[in-house]
């Protein structure tokens, strides 16, 4: 019990039971004082209450008379009669004699005719039973008050308890602006608080997983776009070797590159695609490290141009790309970003126009410009033209500190990849 009465979080209804007990008990005492010492004095000796009284004294003097009157009584007897037999009559008159001013009465008129003379009370007071009377029904309603205190105070509590019942069951992870709570600082409010934070902490559960899978459908979504597209380039090379369509070693060697490059890129996007699926690790794994950004975009340039003209497209771009300047990327996604351009340049530009490439920078960016015309046959096509390719250029754009721009006419498609510039390897 004291272990009870000493915990933190118990003590609180406690306390306020012990404070409407204490409520209770006063209730219970004012209207108890009221009703059986305050009230009485008011109804027995109001103005209001004369004539019922005065016939109530008359009908006792009647009575008194009679007895006079069938026993020969004298003067004394008489007051000897009043004072001794005092407890069967509705009131009680007291003579001169035996008056004292604490007593609160009603004087009186009446008078009783003795055998030797007239007995002559000076007044009257309700009889004890009147008294016992009051008294009782002042502590009767005096009770009650005080146990509607109490109760009031267990309406209230079991109210809470329904109404944090309710919220409980009718709380739904899908109904986010709905708060389980009650107002208070004791066990009611506190367990209401707890059981808000359950629900926000399992909503945010929820959320999560259900980002986790979004991300990993997209991420699988990509990678298998992503990766049909270096095979596509890998059996283009195969096939430009087992038909020996290349006329020189340097294309030969070319074509090995691009097989070997390919496929390690290849498996690099395999690797992440089953790090993914099957241990459920981070979805886009990126390993961000420094390179000689006019090398690398020269590099990725001219692995494109090669695959664009391998397949009937004529490619504009500089011949040589100078800069002292770092880039700090992925390979791989940036291969993978290169890749998903050359795939829709395949796919939707217009074989008759060349493709356009350039260059721009400013202090603190590269910014690589792509421009192609249209397919005029394919409208439908040209609004997926970038689809998952698009999103994942974004994406791994993004994760890399740049960010990509494009600009779609009726004629004209022109994305526009921006790249952080560093001086200095960090």
């Amino acid at each position: 019990m004291f272990k009870v009465i000493k915990d933190k979080l118990s003590r609180h209804l406690i306390l306020q039971y012990v404070v409407t007990s204490i409520i209770s008990w006063i209730v219970f005492f004012v209207l108890e004082f009221m009703i059986t010492t305050v009230l009485p004095i008011w109804v027995f000796e109001s103005d209001l209450f004369t004539s019922f009284w005065q016939e109530k004294s008359e009908s006792v003097a009647l009575e008194i008379q009679q007895v006079v009157e069938e026993n020969h009584m004298t003067v004394e007897e008489v007051r000897e009669y009043i004072t001794n037999d005092i407890g069967r009559k509705s009131v009680i008159f007291y003579s001169y004699i035996n008056y004292q001013p604490e007593i609160c009465g009603r004087s009186t008129n009446v008078e009783v005719i003795c055998s030797d003379g007239i007995f002559y009370p000076k007044g009257y007071v309700p009889s004890n039973d009147y008294w016992d009377g009051w008294n009782y029904v002042g502590i009767f309603i005096a009770f009650v008050f005080s146990e509607l205190v109490i109760l009031s105070y267990v309406y209230r509590l079991v109210c809470r308890m329904k109404k944090l019942y309710n919220q409980i069951v009718s709380s739904d992870v899908k109904k986010k602006d709905s708060v389980i709570g009650i107002r208070g600082r004791d066990e009611l409010s506190l367990l209401g608080e707890k059981v808000e934070n359950m629900r926000t902490m399992l909503i945010q559960y929820l959320d999560e997983e259900m980002k986790q899978k979004q991300q990993q459908k997209e991420l699988i979504a990509s990678l298998s776009h992503d990766i049909r597209t270096p095979l596509t380039k890998i059996i283009t090379c195969l096939d430009i070797l087992n038909y020996k369509i290349a006329k020189t070693e340097e294309e030969k060697e070319h074509c090995i590159d691009m097989i070997t490059n390919k496929a390690n890129q290849l498996k690099a996007l395999t690797d992440t695609l089953l790090n993914s699926v099957s241990y459920g690790n981070e979805y886009s794994i990126y390993h961000l490290e420094f390179y000689d950004g006019p090398s690398m975009l020269s590099q990725l340039m001219f692995e494109g141009s090669y695959y664009l003209e391998e397949v009937g497209f004529e490619v504009h771009m500089p011949e040589t790309i100078t800069g002292d300047y770092q880039l700090y990327v992925d390979m791989v996604s940036m291969r993978r970003v290169a890749d998903n351009l050359h795939s829709n340049i395949q796919k939707y530009a217009d074989e008759k126009f060349p493709i356009e490439i350039w260059i721009e920078e400013s202090d603190k960016e590269v910014i690589v410009y792509v421009q192609n015309h249209k397919k005029q046959e394919s409208c439908e096509a040209q609004q997926e033209s970038y689809g998952i390719g698009l999103a994942t250029i974004t994406q791994i754009m993004n994760e890399m500190g740049g960010k990509i721009e494009k600009e779609n006419t009726d004629e004209l498609f022109t994305i526009k990849l921006r790249l952080p510039k560093h001086n200095s390897v960090m």
